[in-house]
């Protein structure tokens, strides 16, 4: 599903999109909306004609340049020099040695380039120490107020109100204490000045760097940020934001070596939770109940709940919208919300269709603007890929039997990698969507819904893989390809959300090297050991295959 916040791809977006360094599922999605929205389709010819006035500049600059001359031949001049030295007298070049005082000057100039290395190593360190106090001491000198922190993690979003009072009422939940403390980090205030500054001293090795950079919140706003990485520890790197004019925080990020991470945000009020395995209601218990004066005249609504949100991603499984359809579902304000721009008219019905009558349900499709009728002399916005790489070009038209069969070998592999990564993206969505504390939560059902989602997609992947490989593996061992010694087992996950996230790896790493391959990405040109690493790894993905269909069949 797109994950595009505007609803329109970027600039960079589309700038890797026209290098073709894009996965074939992002790139087919790219194509969709420019053949629906004319302004973005203005910008991706502006784009093409930069590069196409970039490349005339190249040429031109390089016809006129001349060759420079070749070097001098210094050695007789060497041999001369030299010549002259051994016939003098010894006393005479003695004078060619240098004068104690100079000696001295050059032990001084030493020292000092050694005084200003270690102080410019050690600038930043300073300039976060010195932040991090001045920080300190503005926050003791700031009357007492209470704070509404976003909390984000890789499985939800957690509003927190900050002060004595509502932390002693509302204390962490376990799952982010047990985080926080493994990376000794203060729980009780955590985006403060005296948590990040008690953090950061009591690491013994680090490397710190402060920066300007706008405010999270208002980007008129100067703030400047200290990122401390430490050489050891459960956390890789942390980052505190203050802002410049009062050294409030307003935002702070820790990231584990596991690849999790935390984040934390001033807010102006609560925010709807997004997630329920945290917390169904706001964390934080109100400092004193609240008693109506008369009864509610009208009852509140149900609020939609996990197991709501996993029945729309099952419906929209049952017609195909979770294979690259831009298709965004999420929860807010207690109901499920299903949003999407540039689909078709034809498509946007199946997805109404699949979704109605559902309870808390809510689809919302944004129009992009309709696009002006194209003149009948206007060629269609395309994207070429690039060339394929010359010097495996001609071996693969060699192996293969001719152009008219690379040509055909070429689309069948981009189209099996592309239905084969439409299925890794969305079994990935739904690993981070469902994580294994939210799964348990689900009733068992729900879990048997949720595990035979993933198991389709993993019969379709297996067979993709299959059938890439089949065709694959001839042509790769005919280019010299071997199939390199197994390296040593590691540690299988014992869920199967980590094992498809580690099938997402090898799955990504199986596209890129047959994009690599078929020259139709610039990035990393093929290699001569190209085959062999292709068929290594076919292998790896085959093993997380294995790995993940044994988890899901339990």
């Amino acid at each position: 599903m797109s994950n595009w916040q505007s609803g329109h791809p970027d600039e960079g977006l589309l700038l890797r999109c026209l290098d073709g360094e894009l996965p074939a599922r992002q790139a087919r999605q790219v194509r969709r909306h420019l053949e629906a929205c004319w302004h973005c389709r203005a910008e991706w010819e502006a784009l093409e004609a930069t590069v196409a006035d970039c490349m005339r500049y190249r040429k031109q600059l390089a016809a006129s340049l001349e060759p420079p001359a070749p070097w001098a031949d210094l050695q007789r001049g060497f041999d001369k020099v030299d010549a002259e030295l051994a016939a003098e007298p010894f006393w005479k070049r003695l004078a060619y040695l240098p004068r104690p005082w100079q000696w001295g000057v050059a032990a001084a100039a030493a020292v000092l380039l050694v005084a200003v290395y270690l102080d410019f190593r050690a600038t930043p360190s300073v300039q976060a120490a010195v932040l991090l106090k001045k920080a300190v001491a503005a926050a003791e000198a700031r009357p007492a107020h209470t704070r509404h922190v976003l909390i984000r993690t890789r499985a939800a979003n957690v509003t927190r109100t900050m002060g004595a009072a509502h932390a002693l009422l509302a204390p962490m939940p376990p799952d982010l204490d047990a985080l926080l403390a493994a990376a000794h980090y203060d729980a009780g205030d955590p985006l403060s000045a005296r948590a990040f500054q008690a953090w950061h001293d009591s690491l013994a090795e680090k490397t710190d760097s402060v920066t300007a950079v706008p405010s999270p919140q208002n980007p008129a706003e100067e703030c400047s940020r200290i990122q401390t990485a430490p050489a050891s520890g459960e956390v890789s790197t942390a980052s505190i934001t203050f802002r410049d004019a009062d050294f409030e925080p307003v935002a702070a990020r820790l990231e584990f070596r596991d690849r999790d991470w935390i984040e934390f945000a001033e807010v102006s009020e609560p925010s709807t939770h997004d997630d329920g395995s945290l917390a169904a209601n706001p964390m934080d218990a109100p400092m004193r109940p609240a008693v109506p004066s008369r009864p509610a005249a009208v009852a509140p609504r149900p609020t939609a709940s996990i197991s709501d949100e996993l029945q729309v991603l099952s419906a929209l499984h049952q017609i195909g919208a979770d294979l690259g359809d831009p298709v965004e579902v999420k929860r807010v304000e207690g109901r499920v919300l299903v949003s999407g721009m540039g689909i078709p008219p034809q498509r946007q019905q199946e997805i109404h269709s699949a979704l109605s009558g559902m309870p808390n349900v809510t689809v919302e499709f944004a129009d992009p603007g309709a696009a002006p009728a194209p003149r009948e002399s206007a060629a269609p916005a395309t994207v070429s890929a690039q060339p394929p790489n010359p010097r495996i070009e001609a071996r693969l038209e060699q192996q293969l039997g001719g152009r008219a069969v690379l040509d055909r070998f070429t689309s069948q592999m981009l189209d099996g990698s592309e239905a084969a990564m439409s299925h890794a993206y969305a079994l990935r969505g739904l690993a981070e969507r469902f994580s294994s504390g939210q799964e348990a939560a689900l009733a068992a059902g729900d879990r048997s819904l949720l595990h035979g989602m993933a198991r389709e997609h993993l019969a379709v992947l297996a067979t993709e893989t299959g059938q890439m490989e089949s065709v694959l593996q001839p042509v790769l061992v005919g280019l010299g390809g071997t199939l390199p010694a197994a390296p040593p087992a590691k540690a299988l996950a014992a869920e199967w959300q980590p094992a498809v996230m580690e099938l997402f790896s090898a799955s990504r790493s199986v596209e890129v090297l047959i994009s690599q391959l078929l020259g139709v990405t610039t990035a990393g040109r093929a290699s001569p050991d190209l085959p062999s690493q292709l068929l290594a790894a076919l292998r790896d993905l085959r093993t997380a295959l294995d790995h993940s269909q044994k988890l899901l069949a339990q």
